[in-house]
């Protein structure tokens, strides 16, 4: 029975050359692109799930309720290690960065060369228990525990001493000699964490017990949002915090990935949003394909239904019938699922590329059982229609060339596959409006020419006069440079609690960007009032006001304000806040306004306008950055003499280089991945209901040829017949467009929801929209009726 049914599938395909191939093509299209988002989801959703215990790990985090700062992943060590009296809480793990904590230096010297090490942390011994590292050579335990010993990535270790072995090498750091005591692999991908460097972390000295990365293991029955309330409370007591609004939030170690969007991160985060659009894409793309084959093999049918009339009166059962069916449905999709493969290994690295994600398909047994499960299942669900048509049919109808309710089902599904188009078109037209709106917005500052020098000694710029910043005015084509501790296109990493002259005092922290003189040229700030950092003003600079220079002695410094932090404090009128002197409230300083710039938004578009102040000569980072002012047309000219100066003057030989314009870009880069992903999948969705339609509209047109015949004859025009067949597929898609238009306005308004500034749902987009797959449409159908009215009707009506 097997052989027979396979046999006669293999001859219907032979027979229906046409519609085969459109079915094949148009599932192994469906299939490719949704196993291709497929493992971008699963790549997504697959991070730090391979850690140990996983599922009770959480990460501290803290709100601190300081306007345009999300919750900060740092906490105090002496805050966190009150979870050790907890029967609640098995351990905890400390993950320090050394280099902002001024523990120590990353430049290191090998060879008589000096390096920086890349991403070095300062870890507690029982990393293993938290974190699944595969150890290369020597003992990680043994590197964490003892001073003046280290591990080193697999990379990291081939980087700074080649092919030669790195175990028990020895590093000099700050005129210290560090030993390699371990080598790791470099960590995967679908990682929040990323480190190449590890030394010991020592919690019993002062100066370790700073803010740090800090995980907590606990029992399955722990009382979280206790442990979160005893957090804050502790931080408050111990730091005398008025502001007790501030709470702590722990987050398990599977969900890091997408709540990591501080800039304190080890790593970006993903987008959950993203992850569900491309689940719900995935989905959508396969329901379009099955729907296609259904659509085709039903009007199959129909040209066949009179051999099932046969075979049925010669006794084939209902159940022969079906497994017929199901046998051609299943043999289609491993014809169509082996196609697909090929269009995912060809389609692949352009997704990852896409997408900033490794994608690739791992041959393994899951994957091969998942594999033919979905080939069995959509096998299954594809045939299972046309089957159950056939199997109930009467013989009688049969006889007569008519399957019930066949074509109400075509229509159904033609109507579903042009909605999804409407849709995608319409949604995909509205995020690039979107994005284009936020790219457009202002930020408050210039990021046109901008070359940005990142991640320099703090100790060794943040100085009144560097040497290098006058060289490097010099060089052709620099309008003016400074230095900075935060980054304009990301976030702020400074904040201040002012007390004002009239007596308003700020209900928490604001935000504050350490600079050094020439600001505003520099970050292409708007004065609206008085003046830049100078260096004709030398009191503008951080100083100390008395001989005493201890940490706690009184310091004073220039800063400007924004239009909106001088408002809030009472002030309409900016002229009036030049000159006025702010108190500190949780340190020994005082700060002279000495200008008022206009309003920022630090970050993107997508971020609100901060009230915050520019601090002239002060910043607590290890690390800060230059940016440089330049109307060079080719901004990357500066590089190669920029890097000369930056080794003159030995602060880097690897220097890191940004274009100011570009961070900011890259700010918007889930929404670009939005909006590419509907592109895409836009004219995937075309496509694919442009060969349903095409198949659709040439049986549609093979049984209706001899009345084409008929009305030529009788004197009707090639375009009356056109518009005639035309007429049926046009209905549907106004139906079709009746459903996309308000499940389109319903999606798209509750993703902008998310934006402070938002376009409008033009009435054009969606027309548009309706337009494009209305003519289409016609286009398709169009192509095939002509065809039909230029037959000669002796060719057609002669077999009567």
């Amino acid at each position: 029975m097997f052989i027979h049914h396979l046999s006669t599938a293999l001859r219907i395909f032979n027979h229906y050359k046409l519609n085969s191939a459109l079915n094949v093509l148009g599932l192994s299209i469906g299939l490719g692109a949704a196993i291709l988002v497929g493992l971008f989801a699963h790549y997504e959703q697959s991070f730090d799930l391979h850690q140990p215990d996983h599922q009770r790990v959480y990460r501290l985090q803290v709100d601190v309720n300081v306007p345009g700062l999300k919750e900060v992943p740092l906490t105090q060590i002496s805050v966190a290690q009150t979870l050790t009296e907890r029967a609640d809480v098995e351990s905890l793990f400390y993950l320090t960065d050394v280099i902002d904590s001024d523990y120590m230096s990353d430049q290191v010297k090998v060879d008589g060369q000096i390096l920086r090490l890349r991403n070095i942390y300062g870890a507690s011994d029982n990393i293993l228990q938290f974190i699944k590292l595969n150890i290369l050579h020597g003992d990680i335990a043994t590197a964490l525990s003892l001073p003046n010993h280290m591990a080193l990535s697999r990379s990291e270790a081939t980087r700074l001493f080649g092919k030669t072995p790195a175990l028990g090498k020895q590093l000099d750091i700050d005129g210290e000699r560090f030993t390699v005591a371990a080598v790791f692999a470099d960590l995967p991908n679908n990682s929040h964490f990323l480190f190449h460097n590890l030394v010991s972390l020592d919690l019993a000295k002062p100066e370790y017990q700073g803010a740090s990365y800090i995980y907590a293991k606990v029992h399955k029955n722990a009382d979280i949002e206790d442990i979160e309330q005893q957090l804050a409370q502790t931080l408050i007591r111990q730091f005398n915090i008025k502001n007790s609004q501030l709470f702590y939030r722990l987050v398990l170690m599977k969900d890091i990935y997408f709540n990591a969007h501080s800039p304190f991160e080890l790593k970006p985060g993903g987008s959950p949003l993203l992850v569900t659009l491309s689940l719900v894409l995935c989905v959508l793309l396969v329901a379009i394909a099955l729907a296609n084959y259904i659509n085709l093999v039903v009007s199959q049918l129909l040209l066949r239904v009179k051999e099932l009339a046969i075979r049925k009166s010669l006794g084939a059962s209902q159940w022969q019938l079906i497994s017929q069916f199901l046998l051609e449905a299943w043999l289609m999709m491993v014809f169509a699922a082996l196609l697909s493969v090929c269009w995912v290994e060809l389609l692949a690295p352009a997704l990852g590329d896409l997408s900033g994600r490794p994608i690739e398909l791992y041959w393994q047994s899951q994957t091969m059982l998942l594999f033919v499960s979905a080939v069995l299942v959509l096998g299954s669900l594809a045939g299972m229609y046309p089957a159950y048509l056939v199997a109930r049919a009467p013989l009688k109808m049969l006889l007569q060339g008519c399957l019930a309710n066949s074509g109400l089902i075509r229509k159904a599904l033609l109507i579903f596959q042009s909605a999804m188009a409407v849709t995608l078109i319409a949604g995909c037209i509205l995020c690039l409006q979107q994005l284009a709106l936020l790219q457009s917005l202002p930020v408050g500052y210039q990021s046109q020419g901008r070359v940005v020098v990142k991640n320099l000694s703090s100790a060794q710029m943040m100085v009144k006069a560097h040497p290098i910043l006058d060289q490097i005015r010099k060089l052709n084509g620099v309008v003016q440079v400074t230095t900075t501790d935060t980054d304009l296109t990301d976030s702020f990493m400074e904040s201040f609690y002012f007390r004002w002259p009239n007596g308003y005092e700020e209900s928490h922290f604001l935000p504050t960007i350490g600079t050094g003189f020439n600001a505003v040229d520099s970050l292409g700030l708007t004065l609206v009032s008085g003046r830049d950092f100078s260096p004709e003003y030398q009191s503008d600079w951080l100083h100390f006001t008395t001989a005493n220079k201890t940490d706690d002695a009184p310091q004073a410094m220039a800063i400007m304000v924004t239009e909106n932090m001088a408002k809030r404090a009472g002030y309409q009128n900016p002229n009036e806040v030049v000159g006025l002197t702010l108190t500190s409230v949780y340190s020994n300083v005082t700060a002279t306004i000495v200008g008022v710039v206009n309003d920022l938004k630090l970050g993107s578009a997508k971020d609100e306008w901060l009230p915050l102040s520019f601090s002239c000569g002060y910043s607590s980072q290890s690390r800060v950055d230059l940016v440089i002012n330049t109307h060079l047309p080719a901004i990357h000219a500066l590089y190669s003499p920029l890097s000369n100066l930056l080794a003159e003057f030995k602060l880097t030989t690897e220097p890191e280089f940004s274009l100011m314009a570009e961070d900011q870009a890259n700010m918007y880069r889930v929404e670009q991945t939005i909006m590419q992903l509907l592109y895409y999948f836009a004219l995937l969705a075309i496509v694919l209901s442009c060969l349903g339609l095409f198949g659709l509209a040439s049986f549609s047109t093979i049984r209706r040829q001899k009345e084409v015949a008929m009305r030529k004859v009788l004197g009707a025009s090639r375009i009356s017949i056109i518009n005639l067949l035309s007429k049926e597929f046009l209905g549907l898609v106004l139906i079709s467009i009746a459903f996309a238009f308000p499940i389109t306005y319903w999606l798209v308004g509750d993703w902008l929801a998310g934006f402070n500034e938002r376009v409008e749902q033009s009435v054009w987009v969606y027309l548009l929209a309706a337009l494009v797959v209305a003519a289409i449409t016609w286009l398709t159908v169009a192509s095939l009726a002509f065809k039909a009215a230029s037959t000669r009707p002796s060719l057609i009506l002669r077999d009567e």
